[in-house]
């Protein structure tokens, strides 16, 4: 009986102390940034251009391979594409090195049939829509006569969406 008698005082005690003209506010801000959302990638990752067994007397005439890169992009979308070969040339920006000497490889962007800057150089892209066609084909040269024996090459194509 006690405990309730106290508890009631306290209650009236701390609504008896409690001040009727308090008149503090909070705001509250919301804000952020929307954005579009990205183009989505369609083709694989990982991309092989295979040219098989060429002769070595026949690497210039030798035909280009086609490299699919496919987007899906919202409407009015821009993004920036680069290409970073793991060598280059002897300065050269679209000549991508292989592991044989002077054997090398270009990139050809399918829609206009320019030779792709394999040094990582940006390439804006804007008001693109629906499916998106980055298309290359890779074509081999020989710089200088060439021995028999495997060879490799690769370049990473960077897409940044804006």
């Amino acid at each position: 009986m006690n405990l309730r008698l106290s508890m009631a005082a306290a209650l009236l005690t701390g609504l008896a102390c409690t001040s009727s003209y308090a008149d503090d506010t909070v705001t509250i801000n919301v804000s952020g940034t929307l954005t579009r959302a990205p183009c989505s990638l369609t083709s694989s990752k990982t991309l092989t251009a295979n040219f098989g067994s060429i002769r070595t007397d026949q690497i210039n005439t030798a035909s280009a391979v086609d490299i699919p890169v496919t987007l899906s992009c919202p409407a009015n979308s821009s993004l920036n594409v680069s290409i970073k070969a793991s060598g280059v040339y002897q300065g050269s920006t679209t000549y991508a090195s292989t592991t044989k000497a002077n054997l090398v490889y270009t990139l050809t962007w399918k829609s206009d049939g320019t030779a792709a800057n394999v040094t990582g150089t940006k390439r804006n892209l804007t008001n693109q829509s629906g499916a998106v066609n980055l298309g290359l084909t890779a074509k081999l040269y020989a710089i200088t006569a060439q021995t028999e024996g495997t060879f490799t090459g690769s370049s990473v194509i960077t897409l940044e969406y804006l």
